[in-house]
């Protein structure tokens, strides 16, 4: 059986400040297709269950460093339920394999670790970086599109990277953003005879943006889908530039979990090759353009 997007609590999600102006994705209206239910009957996913018996009927515990708009978040019409890439990813995934799923919520900074220990089985889409690709393997199948949103009317006029000098970026502890955009840039600064870039370090995406709404940071960087649902869901904030990063996104997955690393590869497979992953990047906000052929990395 397919697995639905998995509950979270109601209660925690508003503990956490997530509130509808911060949890509404606009998904197209037409539903992407092949289904979950679709993938359950074709004879690819048959046979991979068949390669990979101890997966079926298991229930796996999928961690969160948080909630993302376009990637994992709370749904407008139900708050208890989440939406975006990861939840329709992983029905799918789930669905072909024959497992089932739930989400559990914890602290950013150690989700990889959480993986690496064994605490979660796989963990959402993040950037893979060669700090995370040591400690753990990545199934990644899409590149990183990076965006920012500032305060409305951008007072600071920034317009890309080089403007970042003597600017403050509000950033989750343990993201690249935090660990190598600003770090890079603020070289790149300081070897110009200009300012550095400050970064104020927060626990997650709710915090970033309370920080520049409060003037206590200028930016905050994520994921372009992020940053456009941020952007268009709060009158405080807009868009400010994009940029192509030189990294993929992944699902990380402990590095001696051999089996679970071949099995999402191969159902990584037949979900590309029918045409749904490219449906779910465009759908979320990725762009189908940023397909990449699968890959286990690490």
């Amino acid at each position: 059986m397919p697995s639905p997007s998995r509950l979270v609590p109601f209660t925690l999600l508003m503990s956490l400040g997530i509130g509808n102006a911060h949890s509404q994705n606009v998904p197209t209206d037409s539903p992407v297709m092949p289904d979950a239910k679709a993938f359950a009957a074709m004879p690819e996913c048959k046979a991979l269950q068949a390669k990979y018996p101890s997966l079926v009927g298991k229930k796996l515990t999928i961690g969160l460093g948080g909630y993302n708009m376009g990637f994992q978040s709370p749904s407008a019409a139900d708050p208890a339920k989440l939406e975006g890439l990861d939840p329709d990813t992983f029905d799918r995934l789930g669905a072909c394999l024959g497992f089932t799923y739930e989400f559990q919520l914890g602290a950013f900074n150690v989700l990889v670790t959480s993986v690496m220990g064994g605490r979660y089985d796989i963990g959402p889409s993040i950037y893979v970086t060669d700090q995370r690709i040591a400690q753990v393997a990545f199934i990644s199948s899409y590149q990183v599109i990076n965006g920012s949103v500032v305060l409305k009317g951008n007072p600071k006029k920034l317009t890309g990277l080089d403007s970042l000098c003597g600017v403050t970026i509000a950033a989750a502890a343990g993201t690249y953003e935090a660990n190598n955009v600003a770090p890079e840039q603020s070289a790149k600064c300081e070897a110009d005879g200009k300012p550095k870039v400050e970064v104020l370090l927060v626990q997650n995406t709710d915090n970033a943006i309370l920080a520049v709404q409060s003037g206590r940071a200028d930016i905050h960087m994520t994921a372009k889908p992020v940053a456009r649902n941020l952007a268009r869901l709060d009158p405080k904030l807009e868009e400010a530039f994009t940029v192509d990063l030189p990294i993929r996104n992944g699902y990380p997955i402990a590095k001696d979990n051999a089996l679970m690393r071949s099995a999402i590869l191969d159902a990584f497979k037949v979900l590309q090759s029918s045409g749904a992953h490219e449906k779910l990047l465009e759908k979320w906000g990725q762009g189908a353009k940023a397909q990449r052929p699968v890959e286990n990395m690490g």
